[in-house]
């Protein structure tokens, strides 16, 4: 578990390096908040589009060289962003290590549902979620400090540097997948009413979930704060998921999962309309704060659901589908409000954001309940057998 959770680690790292830089890397390469949003846009998209891909292909092949190949891709990308000229070469730079970052939280979902066992699992689950929010802080800070010391490009060179050291690493895992000749096929596996239902419904969660949280930086340094204090305020973000994933493990037995949902959704919402009220150093931390805690209640949930709607065989495909979901629906959620950071509209972009996440939390809540309802006819009827 050490090696995954220094892969998670690494993958929230380079999932919000950017967002401290927005607003240094539009001076400096003299182009609009708006265009260098597309850098954390295009790595959203196709770090949620790709997902599926990289799972069909683990299943057939095993997790472990997928995630060892999608390791040294990030390092690649970010390589590249770091020496890049201009604002389209970021872009680019960016955008290749999305592709290959997508493997990383699906397949080490799948890796952890098929190797822990259920009694533990979504507490692995918050575990994992909550170092990576530990990543999220950590590179906030880091990108903060080492852009107003030296320059914005150094801030990614943590990850491309990183990762291939991990890609090393990670051939000392054992591998998961039996291989065998006959795979179900994709038509087959979305056959299941739950998993479309999951899939769809992990879009708009996702966008309110892992997508508007993105703004709480630039909305600081557009007020006035500098890089580094923006990057500390907002780190509190993954210290608040730190403590709710101690949480998720102290209360999984005796909560069900669609109160934990509901409590995530609802801090969430709190989170956003705290910083709709007030983009201030204290209202943003306080909002970052909520946010992080959200994401270890209620996200897990979301990972532990897709574990369960999976068949024999298919967990890779199935993790990856859902993630796919989540991080399409962030990149959504980015480029819808765009506009509104463009035009320093923070106030009403978060209000945005606490809007949706009010039916998202009563739908998945609600949701949530039947299906376990299924469940426990599906175990009685099996057990009157």
């Amino acid at each position: 578990m050490g090696i995954l959770y220094a892969g998670f680690f690494l993958i929230d790292f380079d999932l919000v390096v950017v967002n401290p830089l927005l607003v240094p890397v539009s001076h400096d390469l003299g182009t609009s908040l708006r265009t260098v949003t597309l850098a954390l846009t295009a790595y959203l998209l196709l770090f949620g589009i790709l997902q599926p891909a990289h799972g069909i292909v683990s299943d057939a092949v095993g997790r472990v060289p997928v995630l060892r190949v999608a390791l040294l891709g990030i390092g690649v990308g970010n390589a590249i962003a770091a020496l890049s000229p201009d604002v389209g070469t970021l872009i680019a730079g960016r955008s290749i290590a999305g592709a290959f970052g997508a493997a990383l939280i699906p397949l080490t979902l799948a890796y952890v549902g098929e190797s822990v066992p259920v009694e533990v699992r979504q507490r692995t689950m918050a575990g994992l979620l909550a170092v990576g929010a530990l990543g999220t802080a950590a590179s906030t800070v880091v990108a903060g400090a080492l852009t107003e010391l030296a320059s914005w490009r150094l801030a990614l060179v943590p990850v491309a540097v990183a990762g291939p050291v991990l890609a090393l690493l990670y051939g000392r895992l054992p591998e998961t997948v039996t291989r065998t000749a006959a795979r179900t096929p994709l038509r087959e596996i979305l056959r299941g009413g739950w998993l479309r239902f999951l899939v769809a419904f992990a879009v708009v969660e996702g966008a309110a979930m892992l997508g508007f949280f993105n703004f709480f930086n630039a909305a600081l340094q557009v007020h006035g704060h500098g890089v580094l204090t923006a990057g500390l305020v907002t780190s509190a973000y993954g210290l608040a998921a730190l403590a709710g994933g101690a949480l998720v493990g102290a209360v999984e037995s005796k909560v069900s999962q669609a109160a934990m949902f509901a409590t995530g959704g609802t801090l969430l919402c709190a989170s956003f309309t705290v910083a709709a009220y007030r983009q201030s150093a204290a209202g943003i931390l306080i909002a970052s704060a909520l946010a992080g805690i959200a994401l270890s209640v209620g996200q897990s949930t979301i990972q532990t659901w897709g574990v369960e709607v999976a068949r024999p065989g298919t967990l890779g495909t199935v993790a990856s589908l859902v993630a796919c979901a989540v991080f399409t629906g962030a990149a959504a959620g980015t480029a819808a409000v765009g506009g509104l950071a463009t035009a320093g509209g923070f106030g009403r972009l978060f209000a945005v954001a606490a809007a949706v996440t009010v039916p998202v939390t009563v739908v998945g809540a609600a949701a949530r309940v039947r299906f376990a309802r299924g469940l426990d006819i599906a175990r009685a009827s099996r057990e009157s057998q």
